[in-house]
């Protein structure tokens, strides 16, 4: 009987063990069912998230070349939709904040439209806009060869020389740089980005180039067209350094001219030394010998 009641008890206890496995089991998988489940959703999530379309902002976009000057209308700007993270400083999202403006300078196709890049609206329209705080346009009347013979354009760089005549008898025409790298706003009233049609409805206007200048430039400009004539040398549009320059009369010129001539006449005549050479001729048993000059004649 002893024997009996100790194998009822082993028995008890081998089933309370096995109890127990099988709840750790169930919560185990139970947790990494939920532990999937998680990993599942967020997968999820981040695939939706991803699917998602991005919020996007519209931006301002010149449709053509913008000119200074000129006005800036509807037709010359479309939108473009890009993400916010994406999105430049200073530019417009509506093209009412650009219509009827002035760009300060060349705004080329397909580019974003920037403030910094427009002028002020309060600066009015037309060029007077583009015209920098502190700056003055001053034209003059130049034609023909003096205006570099249609060569000039508006946006180019010049140089304004003036020739001014002796005031007495014996005096000698000046020529001098008054001004350097001066930037040229308008060619016979056509401004940058204008054609000559386009000019020609302001109505007829005399030729004359339009420069931006300062107030003391200016001074020179209006001075030197009363003292003389001016004319203008093109410059690159990268090249706008000061060069150091003397101005030049008459006599610079003569005295230039005698000096080369003085130079000339100073050069001692270089004489060509005539080649010459010796052949022997055979004739039985006689050997003569020839001499021939440069020319290939044998000399006599």
């Amino acid at each position: 009987m002893a024997k009996k009641g100790k194998s009822s008890g082993g028995s008890g206890t081998g089933t309370v063990r096995a109890i127990g496995f099988a709840a750790v089991a169930v919560i185990a998988g139970a947790l990494s069912l939920f532990v999937l489940y998680t990993m599942i959703d967020s997968y999820r999530l981040q695939i939706a998230e991803a699917k998602k379309p991005e919020d996007k902002v519209m931006v301002i976009v010149s449709a053509r070349d913008l000119y200074q000057g000129v006005t800036i209308t509807e037709e010359d700007l479309y939108a473009v939709e890009i993400p916010p993270r994406f999105l430049p400083e200073n530019v417009f999202l509506s093209p009412e904040h650009v219509v009827g403006r002035i760009p300060r300078e060349r705004i080329l196709a397909n580019e974003f439209v920037r403030s910094d890049r427009l002028a002020d609206p309060e600066s009015g329209i037309g060029l007077n806009a583009v015209i920098p705080r502190g700056m003055r346009a001053i034209s003059v009347d130049i034609q023909g060869g003096q205006a570099l013979s249609g060569f000039l354009n508006p946006t180019n760089y010049v140089d304004i020389l003036v020739t001014i005549e002796p005031t007495e008898s014996d005096g000698t025409p000046v020529t001098e740089t008054v001004l350097q790298a001066i930037f040229v706003l308008g060619v016979n009233s056509r401004a940058s980005g204008e054609s000559t049609e386009d000019a020609a409805k302001r109505g007829k206007q005399k030729p004359t180039v339009t420069f931006l200048v300062t107030a003391d430039q200016a001074e020179k400009v209006a001075y030197g067209e009363v003292l003389g004539d001016i004319r203008l040398a093109l410059r690159n549009d990268l090249d706008v350094d000061f060069a150091e320059t003397q101005g030049i009369t008459s006599l610079d010129v003569l005295r230039r001219q005698l000096e080369i001539k003085t130079v000339v006449r100073k050069r001692k005549p270089v004489v060509k030394k005539e080649e010459t050479g010796i052949i022997k001729i055979i004739r039985g048993d006689q050997v003569t010998e020839e001499t021939f000059g440069a020319d290939g004649q044998i000399k006599r």
